[in-house]
């Protein structure tokens, strides 16, 4: 049908279905109602009531902002909901975490002998890397180069000594009763675990593990390393038992500290690629046919290592036993090495002659291994002696030591 403007005469058309609706013209922006033009019944409407009309409504408007312009403002629209579900918030700090769990179920899985779920849990490509580093290891070939035989004897010799171990490495001796994580990355951490022993097992005293773990390749954490970890009190009281096997001998001039020589493990402080280092150079030490200058180089190394260097050079020196010239020669070689590191002297030495000669030289061995079961520990390179003190070692004597110096003197 064909409309007009009431306003400005401006026609239009539009759908039959619209007539009796109100419409905007396109010229003028009026409103009025659509009619077609001619019909009968058809009048000019006046533009008064719409105008009105509008103006009410902007007041309402008006109004309204007004209205809602105060301090007392309709609370925000709830937000929308995810339908996603929110990753789970896992404890990575205490006891109960999910990386001490991961560690205790280790432990109970040993204690009941499931070789297969322990299989599941060791890391095997990390333990044999790790195992790698370790003094005295490195000719091992690396994981990679192990064929598959080699690897499967590799994890059920690691899952046998977790189940049947006969040392405190045997998890199925032990309870875990509380822990913590030390360090947690994205793909490392490190647990601390304290253990005590089972029911019905004669081990009656709490141990220390601090474990290493990975994320493979799958994304499940396993474990590839563990060790004993030794508290400043466990310390103290391997020091304390230490001390109680030092014994004192009536010597010329007063009593000597003694104690029988042993293996000596590296320092925890040692890092691996040192010990490495430590391990070469001593060897390097014991080889008699080595040139002079090169002798001189491993000496100064061993000097400027220090204290790093001492259990092992002791440890040598109890390995070897004195049974010719060349193994003279590298226990001299391995006590000068101490002398020049500490700046002491047993006041024997094992080039010593004569009728007591084999006696002196176990007694300055054993002077080594009772100092260094005293004050190794505490011992600092930058706070050794200059010189040779020949009275180290010795204490002055008690009555009693007396009179044990005496009745050894009589007995000679």
């Amino acid at each position: 049908m064909l409309i007009q403007c009431t306003f400005c005469k401006t026609s239009a058309k539009l759908p039959d279905s619209k007539e009796g609706a109100k419409v905007k013209c396109g010229s003028c922006g009026k409103v009025y109602v659509a009619r077609e033009l001619g019909a009968k019944g058809s009048k000019k409407l006046s533009a008064t009531p719409f105008i009105f009309g509008g103006a009410a409504a902007v007041g309402l408007v008006f109004v309204l902002i007004a209205m809602n312009s105060g301090t007392d403002k309709p609370p925000p629209p709830p937000p929308a909901k995810s339908d996603k579900t929110p990753p789970p918030v896992i404890d990575r700090t205490g006891y109960d975490s999910a990386f001490c769990k991961l560690v205790r179920d280790i432990y109970d899985s040993a204690y009941v002998g499931n070789a297969g779920r322990l299989q599941g849990q060791i890391f095997l490509a990390r333990l044999a890397e790790e195992r790698r580093t370790r003094p005295g290891n490195e000719s091992q070939p690396a994981f990679a180069e192990l064929s598959a035989l080699q690897r499967d004897d590799l994890l059920n010799a690691t899952v046998d000594g977790l189940i049947r171990g006969q040392d405190d490495l045997a998890m199925s001796k032990w309870r875990p009763y509380d822990g913590k994580v030390l360090a947690e990355g994205d793909t490392e951490a490190e647990v601390r675990i304290e253990v005590a022993g089972r029911a019905g097992d004669l081990q009656t005293e709490n141990r220390t593990f601090d474990w290493k773990l990975a994320l493979d390749k799958d994304g499940k954490w396993k474990a590839y390393a563990w060790t004993r970890y030794l508290s400043p009190e466990e310390k103290r009281a391997a020091r304390f038992s230490a001390n109680k096997e030092i014994t004192k001998v009536a010597v010329e001039g007063g009593v000597m500290y003694q104690a029988d020589p042993r293996p000596l493990p590296h320092l925890d402080s040692t890092p691996p690629a040192q010990r490495t280092l430590i391990d070469g150079l001593v060897e390097k030490l014991l080889d008699n046919n080595l040139r002079a200058k090169e002798r001189t180089k491993v000496v100064n190394e061993l000097k400027e290592l220090g204290k790093p260097a001492l259990p092992i050079l002791l440890t040598k020196m109890y390995e070897i036993q004195i049974v010719d010239d060349r193994s003279l020669g590298q226990v001299t070689s391995l006590h000068n090495m101490l002398k020049d590191i500490t700046g002491r002297d047993p006041g024997f030495s094992p080039l010593g002659v004569g009728p007591d000669s084999e006696k002196k030289r176990d007694m300055a061995i054993r002077s080594w291994f009772a100092w260094y079961l005293r004050a190794g520990e505490r011992f600092e390179n930058d706070k050794k002696k200059v010189g040779v003190d020949v009275l180290e070692g010795l204490i002055e004597p008690t009555e009693r030591d007396q009179r044990e110096i005496e009745k050894a003197k009589r007995g000679n």
